[in-house]
């Protein structure tokens, strides 16, 4: 079996827990291949083999070392090439992990077979400008947050789901998660934890002006719409990648993907179990 290997080596104790990994996965009799610009840090291991990532779809199994950015980063990769994702702890919190620093023997249960996979939406994030001319699009595993620019102001945000207004916010931004997303910036913001396996979409105001400003879940096929009132410059980050503009006049659209990411699960710890042990520290 050959696995594709994509370590955070900004992670202070990455390059221990992905050495112990490149042994673990030799044992197992099983292949790693890092990305060719890793080579200066583990070219002295035998029998791991460098190649861009275009190659990774050559590859069975995607495994990602370092905290849930890592992670998503990872499997928006592992899910062009249609590849599983697995996620060795290397953070902190990791709610993604699949596997703790101190478990990777549980790659062999991999190997083996005895895992399974959960089918994770997506989301697909377009800036449309007045024109019906696409300027950018993107796929979310977590989330696409629509917020202010520069100058510290309010703004304010028209949402519509279905071609129907719903709602508007005064506030610094917007957060449109997935369920996976749902434990991340949304969760800070005030919003709810939503179990993976219940399809959904969920919007969350950041810092909103007002009492009664609260989170909204949607149904997984909704379709959202969302303007801002020209007052000052609005930007759009997908997954906290770099925030692109989002010109006067335009608005985001926001729907579920066609595509979806394949996250393996070796333990048989539930998601509430994983979501108590993270958040009681």
């Amino acid at each position: 079996m050959k696995f594709f290997i994509i370590p955070n080596m900004t992670r202070t104790n990455a390059f221990d827990i992905t050495k112990a990994l490149l042994v673990k996965i030799s044992e197992f009799g099983s292949t790693a291949v890092l990305n060719s610009s890793l080579k200066k840090f583990f070219g002295e291991f035998v029998g791991v083999s460098y190649c861009d990532e275009t190659e990774l779809g050559n590859c069975d199994a995607v495994i990602s070392v370092g905290g849930d950015g890592s992670f998503i980063n990872a499997a928006k990769k592992a899910t062009q090439a249609d590849k599983p994702i697995i996620c060795v702890n290397a953070g902190k919190l990791a709610y993604l992990a699949c596997i703790e620093s101190n478990e990777l023997e549980l790659i062999g249960e991999f190997i083996k077979g005895n895992y399974i996979t959960e089918k994770r939406m997506l989301l697909d994030v377009s800036i449309i400008d007045k024109n019906c001319k696409i300027l950018y699009h993107s796929y979310c595993v977590n989330d696409a947050v629509v917020s202010r620019s520069g100058a510290i102001r309010i703004m304010k945000l028209s949402i519509s789901c279905n071609g129907a207004p719903l709602i508007q916010y005064m506030a610094d931004g917007a957060i449109v998660s997935t369920p996976t997303g749902s434990t991340a910036y949304s969760l800070s913001a005030g919003g709810p934890v939503i179990e993976p396996s219940v399809e959904s979409i969920l919007l969350t105001p950041v810092c909103p002006h007002s009492v009664f400003s609260r989170s909204v879940v949607l149904g997984g096929d909704s379709l959202l719409e969302i303007t801002h009132d020209n007052s000052g410059e609005a930007i759009l980050s997908c997954d906290g990648q770099e925030a692109v503009i989002i010109p006067d006049g335009a608005v985001v659209k926001i729907t579920k993907s066609d595509k979806c990411s394949s996250f393996v699960k070796i333990k048989d710890d539930t998601f509430i179990e994983i979501l108590n042990k993270k958040i009681s520290g």
